[in-house]
């Protein structure tokens, strides 16, 4: 089976075919670090390591009301300050990867959304793609390829807190939901229209990746009750326009959103990622708490990669494959974090021939 086939089976159809999925992600850093360990320069690091699913470069549209990039408005030797089109102000690190620094936010208030922002949201606007010429042809050279090919996108939760930042996101939960909910409402919106236009003038990916971090290492950023008021709908919304084209809609999300489960399989997600182990998650159980209705990628401790270790590799990868070939749970091998630099190549690629002698059905 081709990789197209074998991650539609699993993701579209929720069933298993003859082997599991495989996919990864990289911090930037770590291929500078592993062509010092023999990896080809310059190589195309996915097509190196033959995975799965490609991201079609360039459908990454610009989310923010002024659809701008970010402006870098002061640095140093080691940091970078920037403003996005929300009119936020971050610090990001030059040398090494991470989270950004949240430093001050525009938006504050109903009242900034309402004169500034909203607005911007509420029509088509091309200035929002980068270059829809190479989008074409990624897209084309994409399809082209056995390999499982999607369009990528921040979805509302992500977007709020690169707007609002996550105390102003919070409180105005409580304090003013209606703002919430008519962001919620024009900003999904907007998503959806573009995500359309890609599709009628680019051409239908094999499926649509959204991110939306919720979690914090011991709970979700929200309780089940605010995510059914305030984001389900709106999770609801994409996943109807995007199963109204027969495609999957994937959903990635750090830290733990178990408590989330079963909010977000009733929202219509059909394949979860990334199940960060060291959030106290584990596949298994979290597949036997939705009945495998969803295809689930990740869980595969992050830790265990940075030991380094062959044997403790194993331990955590041998015991969950065999547990996921046994329970029948159609799944994506792929580490419940991007791939650090202190993990090394020697390390990635024992995972991989793990992969391949432990991971069929």
């Amino acid at each position: 089976m081709t990789s197209r086939e074998v991650l539609t089976a699993i993701v579209k159809d929720k069933r298993c075919p003859e082997r599991m999925g495989l996919h990864e992600s990289f911090w930037q850093d770590t291929q500078r670090e592993w062509e010092k360990q023999g990896l080809p320069p310059a190589v195309n690091i996915l097509d190196y390591f033959n995975l799965d699913v490609r991201e079609i470069q360039g459908s990454l549209f610009r989310t923010t009301s002024i659809p701008v990039d970010e402006q870098v408005v002061d640095e140093d030797e080691q940091t970078v300050i920037k403003v996005n089109g929300w009119g936020a102000k971050f610090r990001e690190w030059k040398n090494r990867p991470g989270v950004p620094e949240h430093l001050s936010f525009d938006l504050v208030h109903e009242d900034v959304w309402k004169k500034k922002y909203r607005e911007n949201l509420l029509g088509l606007d091309l200035r929002r793609f980068p270059d829809l010429e190479k989008l074409k042809e990624n897209y084309r050279a994409g399809m082209v390829s056995d390999r499982f090919c999607v369009y990528y996108q921040l979805i509302i939760f992500e977007i709020m807190r690169k707007a609002m930042g996550d105390l102003i996101l919070l409180e105005a939960m409580y304090l003013s939901p209606r703002w919430i909910h008519d962001f919620c409402d024009v900003v999904t919106n907007n998503i959806i229209l573009n995500l359309e236009y890609m599709i009628r003038e680019v051409g239908k990916p094999d499926g649509i990746w959204l991110y939306e971090d919720m979690g914090y290492t011991k709970a979700p950023f929200v309780s089940p009750a605010l995510y059914q008021e305030f984001i389900f709908p709106y999770h609801r919304r994409v996943a109807d326009f995007i199963h109204s084209y027969d495609l999957p809609f994937i959903m990635h999300s750090c830290g733990k959103i178990r408590p989330l489960l079963p909010h977000i399989v009733e929202a219509g997600v059909d394949g979860l990622q990334a199940l960060e182990a060291k959030a106290g998650q584990h596949v298994v159980e979290m597949a036997e708490a939705t009945g495998n209705k969803i295809a689930f990628m990740g869980n595969l401790d992050i830790r265990a990669f940075e030991s380094n270790d062959p044997k403790t590799l194993e331990a955590e990868i041998v015991p969950k494959l065999a547990a996921i070939q046994k329970k029948r749970i159609p799944y994506v091998f792929f580490s419940d974090h991007s791939i650090p630099k202190s993990v090394n190549l020697e390390t990635y690629q024992y995972a991989l021939e793990l992969h391949k002698k432990y991971g069929r059905y």
